[in-house]
């Protein structure tokens, strides 16, 4: 039999559409290798197991730019790199379908209990003590001391460490990742946050109540079985530090370089 097929041929010989296949040509993924006496494209049998990877790829949600990236590799150590970056990802999605099917399903929204996603974010932490909801001073005298340093903060926060009435925390100052500064200020130490999926909840009572926020985001967690990924934060919007939300990072995104 004559190795060369038109897409027809081609078509019922791999399984794939004609539509599909004019779709690959088109974002330069196969190229037929000539035309008949009749005009039509033709293809080779060396194509077959070609399309059949393109379309794979395409079912795993593959990028078009990272499959012709990849059909074009002829290194080996590239290509395999590439497809531990694909688990990765399909991870990822994995884990956030996961997780929005787990909120769904636990009846969140009349909780008024949400998922938010956080980006990727360097924390410049503080250590500090005062009684419940007294934060505020330590958070502004802690802003004037990096705003000295030229340093642009975006999030303010507090992780909780010990203590009932007098309780010791750690105050944290969101910045962008690609910030640049020589130093930072004594006792302050500097953890890059990964992107995540958080269960988040606003909280407009009293500061001083806010243990009742805590105590009904942990019974929510325990209660669906969420298993957090870090401890309950409290991330304050705003300069006034009124409006507070507490978010518990439920599952981790790891991005790839260039995602």
């Amino acid at each position: 039999m004559d190795e060369s097929m038109t897409i027809q041929e081609f078509s019922e010989r791999t399984g794939i559409s004609k539509s599909a296949i004019r779709f690959y040509e088109s974002k330069n993924l196969l190229q037929p290798v000539g035309r008949n006496a009749s005009g039509y494209r033709t293809y080779k049998k060396e194509q077959i197991e070609e399309v059949k990877l393109i379309s794979s790829l395409r079912l795993a949600e593959i990028s078009i730019k990272d499959i012709q990236q990849y059909v074009k590799e002829e290194n080996e150590s590239i290509k395999k790199q590439w497809q531990k970056n694909w688990i990765q990802m399909i991870k990822n999605r994995m884990d956030i379908l996961n997780t929005s099917l787990k909120f769904l399903q636990s009846d969140s929204l009349p909780e008024h209990i949400y998922l938010i996603e956080k980006e990727e974010e360097k924390v410049i932490w503080f250590l500090a003590q005062s009684e419940v909801g007294k934060f505020k001073n330590h958070f502004i005298e802690r802003y004037k001391e990096l705003e000295s340093l030229n340093i642009s903060i975006k999030n303010y926060y507090l992780k909780y460490v010990s203590g009932d009435d007098i309780v010791k925390a750690q105050i944290g100052f969101g910045i962008p990742t690609d910030s640049q500064f020589n130093k930072l200020p004594e006792n302050a130490f500097l953890e890059y946050i990964p992107s995540c999926i958080c269960a988040a909840m606003s909280f407009h009572d009293p500061i001083t109540e806010i243990q009742t926020g805590y105590q009904k985001l942990n019974n929510y967690a325990n209660e669906h079985k969420w298993i957090p990924t870090n401890s309950i934060i409290e991330w304050y919007r705003g300069n006034d530090f009124t409006d507070v939300n507490l978010i518990m990072p439920v599952t981790e995104i790891i991005r790839r370089d260039g995602a």
